[in-house]
């Protein structure tokens, strides 16, 4: 997922998909247009399910409901409407998103306390962006179609899912 993506993720982003067959249910993320203008509907694994329903029950706490925050658009330049973020936090007695650069040092913290570095020995330092070249990178290398790289990174060319793989 984009940043943008991810920060602007709300509890009405996880939805649900019943297979007509079978009646089993899908949990599918529905991630917010970007730099596409297009949605799109993820799959989400049982890992990725369990990290959800945690995040949400540490925001509902003892109150059972999300609380709504405004957050800054920093593309589009505007202050969108209160929602139920999933990515939010506690700063005093406000909850307050999550912003980009926010999210850049939770990155850079975590990478620190791992005490990984790279072959000079300096400290790792990745971009949240990293993790999506990585991403499509592992994904195509092990067997999944580029064409379907491209609809899950939400890409309108082929040409940029394969140079994220070649990158």
């Amino acid at each position: 997922m984009r940043n943008e993506e991810l920060l602007e993720l709300t509890h009405h982003s996880i939805t649900e998909y019943r297979l007509p067959s079978t009646g089993e249910v899908a949990p599918l993320l529905q991630v917010a247009p970007s730099k596409t203008d297009s949605e799109r509907l993820l799959l989400v694994s049982p890992e990725l399910a369990d990290v959800l329903s945690t995040i949400i029950r540490r925001l509902r706490g003892s109150s059972r409901a999300i609380p709504l925050v405004t957050s800054y658009d920093v593309h589009e330049r505007v202050w969108n409407p209160p929602m139920p973020l999933l990515f939010q936090r506690d700063i005093g007695t406000e909850h307050r998103a999550f912003t980009p650069t926010a999210l850049r040092k939770l990155l850079i913290n975590a990478l620190a306390a791992t005490g990984l570095t790279d072959v000079g020995g300096e400290p790792l330092v990745f971009s949240p962006h990293d993790f999506r070249r990585i991403f499509v990178t592992d994904a195509i290398m092990n067997g999944l179609p580029p064409h379907i790289a491209q609809v899950i990174c939400g890409h309108r060319s082929l040409d940029t899912t394969m140079g994220y793989n070649n990158g």
